[in-house]
């Protein structure tokens, strides 16, 4: 049976990269595997998809922000 990601994480120590010129982000993340390995790999992302995750992303901080003392 193949080897299935079972999630992706941010990679830790290494910067996004916004190519201009292409109007993309790249997001460095590490992919894990069902059998316990990671692979890196890259979140590639548009001008238009890099605002709608901004957004999303500021909503979760803000739910953080708001969420009762003591919660992780």
């Amino acid at each position: 049976m193949p080897v299935r990601a079972t999630h992706a994480t941010l990679s830790a120590g290494r910067d996004a990269v916004y190519d201009a010129r292409a109007r993309q982000g790249s997001v460095p993340i590490e992919f894990h595997l069902d059998d316990g390995s990671t692979l890196d790999g890259a979140l590639i992302l548009t001008s238009v998809e890099l605002e709608w995750l901004h957004q999303q992303t500021s909503r979760l901080v803000d739910a953080h922000g708001r969420a009762p003392a003591g919660t992780p």
